[in-house]
């Protein structure tokens, strides 16, 4: 009888493929009303920050509670006196020209994320990538008093409220003008919601490498 089972079983998962998929529905007409409706070329940021805001909402609180969950590990453990870093000149110079550059994309996926590839998640990448380079690269110890004097932590939390309470808005309804498609005072709210999701990543990114740096003393 075991053996019956798995024949049918099989023969049911198998059933499926013998099938011929139906033709696929133009994809034109469908782009087209995406742009008209998101009024952004970058229709990967017009369903992101438009279609599926929902989602995006969800996936901002997700990953501020897990720069929560990271400070609450790390928070009983003593800060380590000595900190480890690249020691090599030409490596610490190629970390901080890395980091140079990361920077200076991220700021061009977080302004110009609704007109090009890129947006704000992939702008916090870039500016998490660079504040990492800076910190191996000998430079965590000036990061972790500028994140102390700046208080990156309160612009952090800053922009994951603004973020929602911008999102609130857009789901609401409140019209914002959308300008002349394709430039970058155009999209309503989504250049917007690009820039805090930029800002958030970017800043809890460094919230929680600065800590396993302050508290295990390497990355």
């Amino acid at each position: 009888m075991t053996w019956l089972y798995l024949l049918a079983a099989t023969a049911l998962c198998l059933a499926p493929l013998a099938a011929a998929l139906p033709p696929p529905p133009p994809i034109g007409p469908m782009i087209a009303s995406l742009a008209a409706t998101t009024d952004v070329p970058n229709l990967v940021s017009g369903v992101i920050l438009h279609t599926r805001l929902y989602d995006t909402i969800a996936e901002v609180v997700v990953f501020t509670l897990a720069s929560i969950g990271v400070r609450f590990l790390l928070a009983g453990e003593p800060t380590k006196t000595s900190i480890r870093a690249i020691e090599d000149a030409p490596s610490v110079v190629l970390c901080q020209l890395g980091a140079t550059m990361a920077t200076l994309i991220g700021v061009e996926l977080a302004l110009r994320g609704h007109l090009s590839p890129g947006g704000g998640f992939a702008a916090g990448v870039a500016g998490g990538t660079a504040i990492g380079l800076v910190l191996i690269s000998g430079s965590a110890r000036l990061s972790d008093r500028l994140y102390r004097r700046w208080r990156a932590d309160l612009w952090e939390k800053a922009a994951v409220i603004a973020f929602v309470v911008l999102s609130a808005f857009a789901l609401g309804g409140v019209p914002l003008p959308a300008g002349t498609f394709g430039t970058l005072a155009s999209g309503g709210w989504i250049p917007l919601l690009n820039g805090l999701v930029a800002v958030k990543v970017t800043l809890g990114s460094w919230a929680m490498v600065q800590l396993f740096v302050r508290h295990r003393g390497l990355l």
